[in-house]
């Protein structure tokens, strides 16, 4: 719906006549002017809308800054591969509204899931062994490994990733957003 609307409205701003873009949508003709008015007036709304095929209308956020805020900083600390829980976002958020002075703001479950619905935000699991690693670390760990295990039999040296050695060492789960790959953890 809100792709159809984009592109109604970029088809408007090509100066074609509003009546054969309402025709090529097929909207009523009774009521032609009134949507494709409304339509055009609200195009930031659009344009500002996230583009996720799920999505089909905008929803209003009381607390739009806070959450603006929240958003940047869960793309900062996806960049340094910060894993971020639901508890953690909450809390987050209470930070940000006491900084912006607002004072009716509860971070509750039923806020965190609709603020997840508007910002396209998911759990994903963590995919451990697919994160990326630095080369040269992994180098020098590879030759510090072969003597490490020089003197163990084969059948004495196994991936520890298997283990419960890292039983809640790290999350499995993070949030990110949908349209990004989630990577990173144990190494």
């Amino acid at each position: 719906m809100i792709a159809e609307k984009k592109k109604l409205i970029e088809k408007v701003e090509e100066c074609e006549k509003k009546s054969d873009v309402a025709k090529e949508f097929k909207f009523p003709l009774n009521h032609t002017p009134l949507n494709l008015s409304t339509i055009i007036m609200h195009k930031e709304k659009m344009n500002a809308a996230q583009t996720a095929e799920v999505r089909k209308r905008t929803t209003k956020c009381e607390f739009s800054h806070l959450e603006e805020s929240l958003v940047i900083w869960l793309r900062q600390c996806k960049e340094q591969k910060v894993f971020i829980s639901g508890n953690l976002l909450k809390e987050q958020a209470k930070e940000f509204g006491s900084t912006l002075s607002i004072k009716n703001f509860v971070a509750s479950e039923g806020w965190l899931t609709n603020f997840r619905k508007r910002n396209g935000v998911m759990f994903k699991n963590i995919c451990g062994e697919s994160g990326s690693v630095d080369d040269t670390v992994r180098l020098d760990w590879h030759g510090k490994l072969k003597t490490l295990i020089e003197n163990y039999d084969a059948q004495d040296i196994f991936n520890t990733d298997e283990t419960g050695l890292f039983f809640k060492c790290l999350p499995d789960k993070t949030l990110t957003f949908k349209d990004e790959k989630c990577h990173g953890g144990k190494t």
